[in-house]
């Protein structure tokens, strides 16, 4: 059976069944953002590896050296957000032609380290390789955690309320620029094409929520909202119920969506790489929650919806109407 057939989900369920006798008792293996493994006194040592390859993650000439490196980091960083891991090292694997031009690598390691630095994290090895093409770039990242404060996909409950850290779509705007050639305010181009190139991982709002408590589960927005919230639903056995009205869409989205001719919730349920944190929380602790998180970061977070007993993903429109949802983005295989 090919991997299209059965998709990339079942096929990550059928090699962790496979190698669930090597697993740590102790820890947390296959099945969440990031493996945890104890380290010593109740500390953890959170190791998330990513993997993007030209062609399929990124485009050539589309994104500059600089930028890749940047990106190829922050996503491995988000996952580390999403545990409430503080992060420590990274490594580094490029397999690269033959016709690679060496300050290209430099530039690629010169983009990394632009967030290296703000987060405090060594770049500690890695490995440089031949290939006959494409260009594919491996990180692995490293971070600890207290095992009591981290944050894993299971844990919530029907009634808990969906949140996140930020708005979304802005990401999805920026490959739709690049792939569409469209007139666009200068401004929105260059705000789309950041948040595309340059997402920011949310590694101290991931440590601040993790020590809050209050937190039942939580993951980072890489593949989409819709995508990403069945992994919430499939751990915790239960469905989720959006309210449109309460979904933030980011202004670059609806800007670009109104240059495509698309529409602007589009891009938020369905984008992806807006590399913000989903999580749940009890309905009675977000307001306080909120109200700490907005005073500490001066950004609020915002709830879009809560879990269901059932088994659905469905949505509350601006009209009341209740709608199926269905993800429609970006799928690996």
């Amino acid at each position: 059976m090919k991997i299209s057939e059965i998709g990339e989900q079942a096929l990550i369920k059928e090699i962790a069944a496979l190698v669930a006798s090597t697993a740590d008792r102790d820890g947390v293996g296959i099945g969440d953002d990031a493996a945890l493994a104890r380290f010593a006194d109740g500390a953890y040592v959170a190791t998330s590896k990513d993997m993007l390859v030209e062609g399929v993650h990124f485009l050539l000439p589309g994104i500059t050296a600089q930028d890749l490196g940047f990106k190829a980091l922050a996503a491995n960083l988000s996952d580390l957000a999403a545990m409430g891991a503080r992060p420590r090292h990274a490594f580094v694997a490029l397999a690269l032609p033959a016709g690679t031009e060496c300050e290209f690598v430099l530039d690629f390691f010169r983009g990394m380290m632009q967030l290296a630095e703000k987060y405090g994290i060594a770049v500690s090895g890695g490995d440089l390789v031949a290939s006959p093409g494409p260009l594919a770039v491996s990180v692995t990242v490293q971070g600890e955690v207290r095992r009591e404060q981290a944050l894993l996909r299971r844990g919530a409950r029907p009634g808990e309320l969906i949140c996140t850290t930020g708005s979304l779509g802005a990401s999805a705007a920026g490959l739709t620029l690049l792939l569409q050639d469209m007139p666009c305010d200068d401004k929105v181009r260059a705000a789309a094409l950041k948040a595309h190139f340059r997402p920011e991982p949310r590694v101290r709002e991931g440590i601040w929520l993790a020590k809050s408590g209050a937190v039942t589960a939580a993951m980072d927005i890489s593949d989409g909202l819709l995508k990403d919230i069945r992994e919430i639903m499939e751990v915790n056995g239960c469905g989720a119920l959006f309210y449109e009205e309460k979904i933030p869409v980011d202004p670059v989205a609806r800007a670009v969506a109104a240059a495509a001719g698309r529409l602007p919730l589009d891009f938020a349920l369905h984008g992806g790489e807006d590399y913000e944190l989903l999580f749940t929380v009890p309905e009675n602790a977000f307001e306080g929650l909120s109200g700490a998180y907005l005073a500490h970061f001066g950004r609020p977070l915002y709830a879009l919806g809560r879990l269901t007993e059932e088994m659905r993903l469905q949505m509350v429109t601006k009209d009341g109407k209740w709608e199926e949802l269905e993800f429609a983005g970006y799928r690996h295989f």
